[in-house]
């Protein structure tokens, strides 16, 4: 083997030397451009050149606001499920004929409950020349002596089929 077979060699290291230079030109531009990139995100996300720790304790702080506004809000809806529980939305109204010589159906009996079961009934009685009117209370969707078209509108108000 003489120096004559190794020409090739010279060029060889020239071709690869070339290979890596273009490869790490290349690689160069895009850690450029990817750089470029981040430091737009980070200017989206800092607002500027803000300092990350700052814009990140601002979005703690936020996020402790956020929470504590959270917390107000279900206490609020809690004691709006209370009051709304305790109020008298289950109604019904019973109309009859108290008397046999009055006709209509003039004669009610309504019962206004809570979703316990408490509250009232009023009742009214009509008559040819007067009326009457009565309530009793109602605790737990039971009270005594009520009259069968006062426990059928507790029932109806309740929910219960008659």
């Amino acid at each position: 083997m003489g120096s004559g077979d190794q020409g090739w060699l010279p060029t060889l290291i020239a071709v690869l030397a070339l290979a890596v230079a273009v490869s790490a030109f290349v690689m160069g531009f895009v850690a450029l451009a990817r750089g470029r990139q981040a430091r737009d995100r980070y200017r989206r996300i800092t607002g500027a050149d803000r300092d990350v720790v700052d814009v990140l304790l601002d979005r703690v702080t936020a996020i402790d606001a956020n929470t504590s506004a959270i917390g107000r809000l279900a206490a609020l809806v809690e004691a709006t499920r209370d009051d709304v529980a305790h109020s008298l939305r289950h109604v019904a109204v019973i109309r009859y004929d108290a008397f046999r010589d009055v006709g209509g159906r003039r004669s009610f009996s309504a019962a206004l409950l809570d979703d316990s079961g408490d509250g009232l009934v009023l009742t009214t009685l009509c008559g040819r020349t007067d009326s009457q009117t009565i309530a009793k209370g109602v605790t737990g969707g039971t009270a005594g002596g009520l009259t069968d078209e006062e426990t059928e509108a507790v029932r109806r108000a309740m929910g219960v089929d008659a």
